[in-house]
């Protein structure tokens, strides 16, 4: 509390204005960035589809939000941890915010911990990469590919456009990396969930759209998106620095999906003749 750490002088909890800094809309906006990777990151939604029915499908979402919770929670401590102790030690000069628990692995664990800290952090990151190549590929060669081939495809032939779609995306992430890395980002972290506002907003926008609604259709959906798509940028390249709060991006593009999708939904329908229902568990409402 002393430190302000436990909450900022200048954040309220509560700001009538959601466009701009709170802890309620760090929490909300955090929160929709979480629903919006679990229903529209091809990484989590393929693990989905290893589960066999709804029942095994809700028990692993549970031990999954017990598990992100304390794991959090103890990446958190770590925080307050490292904050504890440089307040009482000398920070190394190289360090910068996001580098400090790097540096305290480099400079204060004895040697054999650090070595198998660091082994666990790129066995760890390795995981995640993979997971994420392989999503992308599949992706890309089921979802993609496979429509645009006129001739079906071979078992082999899938297998080597994924291994190129992998090599290739594999590439293009080491050169973001490395434009980042020497880039004027002050918080890898904050980065990250306006990142994931910006682009997973907008994809979890179109969700909401079908799932909320029963007379969303794939015109208003690709209006919605569009629409959504272009507002995003707009405020994250031309809006001034600090005037929207990245943690309203979700909101705002969940937001603009529900007000254009709608009714352009509702007016193309109407032109259409189509007077069609979702399926059954298409959406939220079961008939």
């Amino acid at each position: 509390m002393a430190g302000g750490k436990f909450l900022a002088p200048d954040q309220p909890i509560f700001n009538p204005n959601i466009l701009k800094d709170s802890v309620f809309l760090l929490i909300v906006g955090a929160g929709l960035n979480t629903c919006s990777s679990y229903v529209s990151s091809q990484d989590i939604v393929q693990r989905f589809t290893t589960t066999t029915d709804m029942k095994k499908l809700n028990k692993m979402m549970l031990t999954n939000g017990a598990l992100s919770i304390f794991i959090a929670t103890v990446f958190y401590l770590i925080g307050t941890g490292l904050y504890v102790f440089y307040s009482q030690n000398a920070l190394p000069p190289a360090a910068q915010q996001d580098q400090i628990f790097a540096s305290y692995i480099a400079y204060q664990l004895p040697v054999g911990i650090t070595g198998l800290l660091l082994a666990a952090i790129y066995a760890a990151s390795q995981s995640t990469l993979s997971t994420g190549l392989n999503s992308v590929a599949t992706s890309w060669t089921l979802d993609i590919q496979e429509r645009l081939s006129k001739k079906e495809m071979s078992f082999a032939l899938q297998t080597r456009i994924a291994q190129y779609v992998s090599l290739g995306v594999g590439i293009v992430a080491i050169l973001v990396s490395m434009v980042l890395a020497n880039g004027e980002i002050k918080s890898a972290y904050e980065w990250f969930n306006g990142f994931m506002g910006l682009v997973l907003g907008v994809l979890g926008g179109t969700f909401a759209l079908g799932t909320f609604t029963k007379v969303a259709n794939a015109k208003g959906a690709y209006v919605a998106f569009f629409v959504a798509a272009v507002t995003m940028v707009c405020i994250k390249y031309m809006a001034p620095a600090g005037s929207v709060s990245i943690w309203s991006y979700s909101i705002i593009s969940i937001a603009i999906s529900m007000v254009v999708g709608i009714p352009v939904s509702m007016i193309t329908r109407k032109l259409d003749g189509d007077t069609s229902k979702p399926v059954k568990d298409a959406t939220v409402y079961h008939n």
